[in-house]
């Protein structure tokens, strides 16, 4: 694959003057939301001598691993605002208020204003920041599974929430069109294995890219998995009656477990398949050398994934995706790769990868060349290709 080529693609196409927009207003969004946080919480006066975010949390009656959510926050806050400051301890950072913000409540509505301006579908965006907002409290310590149930599709009420958030919310799609790109561009096919396809993201778009250049036969067999029967049931009705001619497979699997103790023999795949989702791995070098063993000699891996800049570089949308458990916790952290929870780096991903035996490991488009036009760039794609031997 050309990476100059897919570059362009990316600066011209992927990342359109609304999507960039859009990601500008959404991260502002996030930046008041945890400003009105900060100020319904009293923070300012928790602060007033220098505390870390786990004595924030226990003062606050959250539960145990509640502070990954607040010094995200803080960090987040300290960087862009400079309401509170960090300070650098023996062991740990603590932070301490500076100044009383203004009331975010006026910008808010005009980002609101502005961001309807771009379509109706950058909405939803703001809805998945809505809910982590009005449900800060309750999903650090009333109901700390409560977010955990929205992500899996147990919350029936609330499932259309993410489903939106996945698909809907134009800053996400682009990482289902920037994977589906890359893995038509590579030339790949044969037997697909999805990972955490969840409520079919990765899967509409490739098939949608693949068919626009008339090369949806390359799959022979899709497998797509996931771990919430609701998420598999619903993105098997729509690709059945979309594609109905291409061969899938539709199975639970959880990445944390070995794959050939769910049906996946070794050497048996050709290319394996994410969007957002291999991120979520608890020991992610343990989960890549899986995947490694999965594909057959010359097979790769394509992940499409948010990037982090930098070990602390919160995302907009982990204002609510912090609320989970699952998210704050899952991870097993590592000095040198993983530092933080959830995304990774792209240093960090070049580093697991080598880790887990492969080949080639590569990350497009050219992150620095994008940055130039796009600073705000958040969306990647990393690769590596299965030993031969």
């Amino acid at each position: 694959m050309d990476r100059t080529v897919f570059t362009h693609w990316c600066e011209q196409q992927l990342y359109t003057p609304a999507i960039r927009r859009g990601t500008e207003l959404l991260e502002r969004a996030c930046d008041l939301h945890l400003t009105e946080l900060y100020c319904c919480l009293g923070f300012g006066d928790l602060l007033a001598e220098p505390r870390t975010a786990r004595e924030l949390s226990e003062t606050l009656g959250f539960e145990a691993s509640a502070w990954v959510a607040l010094e995200a926050m803080l960090v987040r806050l300290a960087e862009r605002t400079g309401v509170v400051a960090s300070v650098n301890g023996a062991s740990c950072v603590r932070f301490r208020s500076v100044s009383e913000p203004a009331d975010p409540a006026p910008e808010l509505a005009q980002v609101r204003r502005a961001m309807a301006e771009l379509g109706p579908d950058y909405a939803a965006a703001l809805e998945f920041l809505d809910f982590g907002r009005a449900n800060f409290v309750t999903a650090l310590r009333d109901d700390t599974e409560l977010v955990d149930r929205l992500l899996c599709g147990r919350d029936a009420e609330r499932c259309s929430l993410w489903v939106r958030a996945t698909n809907t919310d134009p800053t996400q799609d682009v990482h289902g069109r920037i994977g589906a790109r890359a893995i038509a561009d590579l030339g790949a096919g044969g037997t697909v294995l999805e990972i955490g396809g969840g409520t079919g993201n990765g899967i509409r778009h490739l098939f949608r890219e693949l068919a626009a250049r008339g090369a949806l036969g390359r799959i022979e067999r899709y497998v797509f998995t996931d771990v919430s029967p609701r998420f598999i049931l619903g993105t098997r009705r729509e690709i059945r009656e979309a594609y109905p001619s291409v061969a899938c497979d539709w199975k639970y699997l959880d990445i944390n477990r070995p794959f050939t103790a769910q049906d996946v023999p070794a050497g048996s795949i050709d290319l394996i398949y994410a969007v957002n989702a291999a991120h979520v791995a608890k020991d992610i070098v343990g989960a890549l050398r899986e995947c490694h063993a999965a594909l057959r000699p010359g097979g790769r891996v394509v992940f499409a994934e948010r990037i982090r800049k930098h070990a602390g570089d919160m995302a907009a949308r982990e204002l609510t995706l912090n609320l989970s458990t699952y998210h704050r916790t899952a991870a097993l952290r590592h000095a040198a790769y993983r530092p933080a929870h959830a995304y990774l780096q792209p240093s960090s991903w070049l580093m697991v990868l080598e880790q887990a035996g492969f080949r080639q490991p590569e990350i497009y488009p050219e992150l620095t060349a994008v940055a130039l036009t796009f600073p705000a760039q958040y969306a990647a794609v990393v690769t590596g290709v299965r030993c031969p031997g």
